[in-house]
């Protein structure tokens, strides 16, 4: 199981400035297959040098909350470690035993529940020594009697931002955000240039 590890260095006057306008650093993951809308995994005001770390390590959720900008997803049951190649099936308010079907590489939900739902993939990962368990990095609307398929890549994307909280759902990205690829690099250093007015790589 791969472990990964980003490194975000702010000068300590950009620091104050960014905490004083009450932003903070968003973290956006990719999820490839059935993607559905960007969900900020992991948000958290800075210091001057920050610290974020994860493992290989993937699980599904449910949610009734509706897949709309802005709003914070509250996952109402979930299989956290997730295996790939099956597919959990979601009746009766609860994940069921996984059944085959699913894709290598991937992880599958069967939505049986009599309505749609909201479905996706959460990770855990830990910014600064702080642990947040399996947050949503994705949000899936799957009418009933449908599945889903989500693939894991180890990209993201980091920004600064104000009002945001872990797991809620965003269509749009005031500040530029910066794409990082940890698919051949598992350490990675980034900073922050205040004269950009957002994060490049150190």
């Amino acid at each position: 199981m791969s472990s990964y590890n980003l490194n975000i260095n702010i000068d300590s006057n950009d620091v104050r400035t960014i905490n004083q306008s009450q932003q903070k650093v968003v973290l956006v993951k990719t999820v490839g297959g059935s993607s559905g809308s960007k969900v900020a995994w992991v948000t958290f005001s800075p210091f001057e040098h920050n610290e974020v770390s994860w493992t290989e390590k993937y699980g599904v959720y449910a949610s009734s909350t509706q897949v709309q900008s802005g709003a914070q997803i509250y996952k109402t049951s979930a299989v956290n470690p997730a295996t790939t190649e099956v597919m959990y099936p979601f009746e009766n308010g609860t994940f069921g035993s996984p059944e085959n079907g699913g894709q290598s590489n991937s992880y599958g939900i069967s939505n049986r529940y009599s309505q749609g739902f909201t479905f996706g993939l959460a990770q855990s990962v830990v910014a600064n020594g702080n642990v947040f368990e399996a947050s949503p990095l994705n949000a899936v609307s799957v009418l009933s009697r449908q599945n889903a398929i989500f693939t894991p890549v180890e990209r993201l994307e980091v920004f600064l931002q104000g009002n945001f909280n872990n797991g809620v759902v965003i269509s749009q990205v005031s500040s530029t955000a910066l794409p990082l690829d940890f698919t051949n690099n598992s350490d990675i250093t980034i900073r922050y240039d205040s004269s950009l007015g957002r994060f490049i790589i150190a």
